[in-house]
């Protein structure tokens, strides 16, 4: 079985759409959002999040890309997770997308956040620095093919929750939706 990480900066393309902020109105608890934490109950009610100058391009796709490690989809492939994540505590909080004007540029977009971590690497493999036998930073992530015996589609990886791992089979449901600016690097996977 295969496993892809989805790169949430999406491909480099001056006229898409990026983003470099968060919804504002979390405050530093946007971080929650990169971290698989749950923001139930602190999320606004009118989630907004402006383009910014640095980054000028208009074109929406299906995936947003972003600096700040979020997963923002479009309706259709929140749609296409959804079916995929079904029985997984994964949160789909919709943002509204602000112009560099100041005027409403997409509505039907959502932050797919996925709670919680798998433990899933190979730390003999990987390139990690411990500190009294704890991982405390992770350069170099290398799959665990036995510890992902029962893995779910989308989901993070516990010593850096930033980093989404999806399933070979997902990566194929997406590529046959034909799903714009999704960039997936192939992880590499130890056999026991």
């Amino acid at each position: 079985m295969k496993f892809y990480r989805w790169t949430t900066l999406g491909l480099p393309d001056v006229d898409q759409c990026f983003l470099d902020a968060a919804p504002k109105e979390l405050g530093a608890r946007s971080s929650f959002l990169a971290r698989g934490r749950p923001v139930k109950g602190v999320y606004p009610q009118s989630p907004r999040i402006d383009l910014s100058e640095e980054h000028p391009g208009l074109r929406l796709e299906s995936f947003i890309g972003n600096s700040k490690r979020m997963l923002v989809a479009s309706r259709p492939l929140r749609t296409l997770l959804e079916e995929w994540c079904k029985g997984q505590e994964v949160e789909y909080l919709p943002v509204l997308i602000y112009n560099h004007r100041g005027r409403l540029h997409a509505d039907d977009y959502s932050i797919i956040n996925p709670l919680g971590t798998v433990d899933c690497i190979d730390p003999d493999r990987s390139e990690v620095t411990m500190m009294e036998g704890e991982i405390i930073s992770v350069e170099r992530i290398v799959l665990s093919q036995a510890k992902l015996a029962q893995h779910p589609h989308l989901f993070r990886v516990r010593e850096a929750p930033h980093f989404y791992v999806i399933s070979e089979l997902l990566a194929e449901a997406l590529k046959a939706g034909g799903f714009t600016n999704v960039v997936l690097d192939p992880f590499e996977v130890a056999t026991p």
